[in-house]
């Protein structure tokens, strides 16, 4: 069966995941992570530029900025990333053979506000993980290259794009905030893709003060701002949106085309 096209962002920008084949460790110490941020800060060009990263144990959760022409910037910064950082893992712990899960997961980040999202959801992971209490604890993400000074900078991180959004004290509020919800966002765990209905009208009503239901009483210009996001950053389906607000599928697609 033929691989599905890779998807591309109008904004040029993509939450990329890679892991370990079978699940298994990619970074095993210090030298290992730091010689993949080398290899990752290598890679970096004008069209393939490093907005946030977190390394994970088992897999890697990276930002990417490329240009907004084709999928091209994307697929050959991570063809370089990969095979290197491959060739150096086999080579270090004498094995053969594949080194990741698949080819890399890749996914579109169109909007301001999904950025933010996706920003704060990749520095949490270590938080989420219980790996450590605190975003600023970890040392293998771009936490620090945001919010605190490092000692040695190995990969470069274009903080410059969060902060023409935000001010630094008003992206370190962000962070602290929690995700309404988790499952639109790229993940190790697809099992996470499915929103259930309870969640979905939990969203609505944080982002109307109404529940699903009632969404027809808000005038269509904000209907379509609410349906955009719902659909764009929660991956939720027209139809499963159409039985909650009792809108009709096609009425739904016209909003927001």
């Amino acid at each position: 069966m033929p691989r599905r096209p890779r998807r591309m962002s109008a904004s040029g920008i993509y939450h990329v995941m890679i892991r370990g084949i079978n699940k298994m460790q990619i970074f095993n110490d210090d030298a290992d992570n730091i010689q993949f941020l080398h290899f990752l800060e290598f890679t970096q060009t004008d069209e393939f530029q490093i907005l946030a990263y977190c390394l994970m144990g088992n897999h890697a959760h990276l930002l990417i900025r490329t240009s907004k022409t084709g999928i091209e910037p994307l697929e050959a910064g991570m063809k370089s990333l990969c095979i290197r950082y491959a060739a150096y893992y086999n080579r270090k712990y004498e094995r053969i053979g594949t080194l990741f899960q698949d080819r890399y997961k890749s996914q579109p980040v169109t909007t301001v506000g999904y950025f933010l999202r996706v920003l704060r959801y990749i520095h949490n992971n270590p938080v989420a993980a219980g790996i450590t209490d605190t975003m600023a604890d970890y040392p293998w993400s771009s936490y620090r290259d945001y919010f605190a000074t490092r000692s040695t900078c190995i990969c470069k991180v274009h903080t410059e794009y969060a902060m023409q959004i935000k001010t630094h004290d008003e992206l370190l509020q962000w962070h602290t905030k929690t995700e309404i919800n988790t499952r639109g966002i790229l993940d190790v765990d697809n099992s996470k893709s499915k929103v259930s209905d309870a969640e979905i009208n939990h969203i609505i009503t944080i982002l109307t003060g109404m529940p699903a239901a009632q969404l027809q009483r808000l005038p269509e210009e904000k209907q379509a701002q609410v349906f955009q996001r719902l659909i764009d950053e929660e991956s939720i389906g027209f139809s499963q949106l159409a039985r909650l607000t009792g809108i009709e599928k096609g009425r739904i697609k016209r909003l927001i085309l």
